[in-house]
């Protein structure tokens, strides 16, 4: 979640990514699930192969040898295909942003960058308890409250910058609710 908040906020620091600046957290954090489903694929094998032995026979494995047990070649082919799935869903989110009304996208960005500054809240939380300061919770609370309404009222107020301009073809936006004069600001 870390990762996609910072490159969130790079994204938006650079005026031609930040219209991509959503779907790029997006992808970093489709890695999440996908590592969850990834890892409980490969439990359940090493499950299935201790206890499935050709004589019958309950097997014990060697925790250490995880990595050996399961193999390169599971690693490699499950960062790919989580690789593969957050370019999917980054595609289909940045496709389907671009066509849902501009009042919509302006409460969906809202709320999502919400979200992004209260990662930002809790490694803050976490930092200060590592730092032993005094009234943490009341810092973490204040802290928290900061982020997330700046980073909510900035996302409303800069709704349109993350998003970019209109699709010419199928959509279901008109052009003129981004240049029209009722174009909201």
């Amino acid at each position: 979640m870390l990762i996609g908040a910072v490159a969130f906020l790079i994204c938006v620091l650079i005026p031609p990514l930040r219209r991509f600046a959503l779907s790029v957290a997006l992808w970093c954090a489709t890695w999440g699930p996908c590592s969850i489903a990834l890892m409980t694929l490969a439990g359940l094998a090493l499950i299935a192969e201790a206890f499935i032995t050709k004589s019958g026979a309950v097997q014990l494995f060697n925790f250490p040898r995880l990595l050996s047990v399961l193999g390169w070649g599971y690693l490699i082919a499950g960062a790919l295909s989580t690789a593969a799935v957050a370019t999917v869903t980054a595609w289909l989110h940045q496709f389907v942003v671009q066509r849902v009304t501009f009042a919509l996208f302006r409460l969906y960005a809202t709320a999502v960058v919400a979200g992004i500054g209260s990662v930002f809240g809790w490694c803050i939380s976490w930092w200060m308890l590592s730092r032993q300061v005094s009234y943490v919770w009341a810092w973490s609370l204040l802290s928290m409250l900061v982020l997330v309404t700046g980073f909510g009222v900035t996302a409303y107020n800069g709704a349109r910058r993350l998003r970019g301009d209109a699709p010419r073809n199928f959509t279901w936006v008109s052009p003129e609710e981004f240049t029209g004069p009722g174009a909201p600001s």
